[in-house]
């Protein structure tokens, strides 16, 4: 079964910021593929945020099957170590790199669990590299990033309890520009109550009781562009 992924635009500036932190990760290891995952705040399963290099069958493993192993597990319980395949005995031999990741071209790479400011696991970040060895700086550039991915997954994962729709989505972006009602009606082609009654809803959703305490949280949570 696919991984559930967000819809395209649905967290914009925080994917926007995760993919650049990846590509500039990149260009200092030579990662060629990785992938940043959230904590779904209703289901607790990891999904994917932002990702490249990665097949969706892929991106459906590491986010599935790769998560429940209990050596992951055990590995991702421990807060924002990288560990790479030379640093597990018998992985690089083992079933799962034989089988999956050989195959599809990597010969090496990492996964970390990333915490939120709670403590509390937020989100994974998988990186694969195509070449045997682990490059010298490595460990320090992914030392480097472990705190701005974990703020990046756990935003994202506090956004994700609040479940809007598509139309409430649309609304809240219009209420975020500073449109009134009328506007909005005219623009989406709605009547007046539905539109109030769309705002009653999200403002039921996001806990606020105004507008302006809405659109402070959906830029607090990514759920509109500025």
């Amino acid at each position: 079964m696919p991984v559930p992924e967000p819809s395209p635009g649905a967290y914009p500036s925080t994917s926007r910021r995760a993919r650049q932190l990846l590509e500039l990760a990149s260009t200092a290891v030579p990662f060629c593929a990785w992938a940043l995952g959230y904590r779904d705040a209703q289901s607790g399963v990891m999904r994917p945020l932002v990702h490249t290099g990665y097949r969706p069958e892929m991106i459906e493993f590491i986010f599935g099957e790769l998560g429940d192993l209990p050596l992951t597990r055990r590995l991702l319980a421990r807060t924002g170590t990288p560990y790479f395949w030379e640093d597990i005995a018998g992985f690089a031999d083992g079933p799962v790199a034989r089988e999956v990741l050989r195959p599809s071209g990597f010969t090496e790479g990492t996964s970390m669990s990333l915490r939120g400011t709670d403590g509390r696991a937020v989100g994974v970040a998988h990186l694969s590299l195509a070449e045997d060895r682990v490059p010298a700086n490595a460990r320090a550039v992914l030392a480097s990033l472990t705190e701005a991915l974990g703020e990046l997954a756990e935003t994202t994962s506090r956004a994700s309890g609040v479940l809007l729709t598509p139309r409430e989505r649309e609304v809240l972006a219009l209420v975020a520009k500073g449109r009134t009602n009328p506007q909005i009606c005219a623009e989406l082609v709605l009547s007046r109550s539905t539109v109030g009654t769309h705002i009653e809803h999200i403002l039921a959703k996001m806990g606020v009781a105004t507008r302006v305490e809405a659109v402070a949280r959906a830029f607090a949570l990514d759920l509109v562009d500025p």
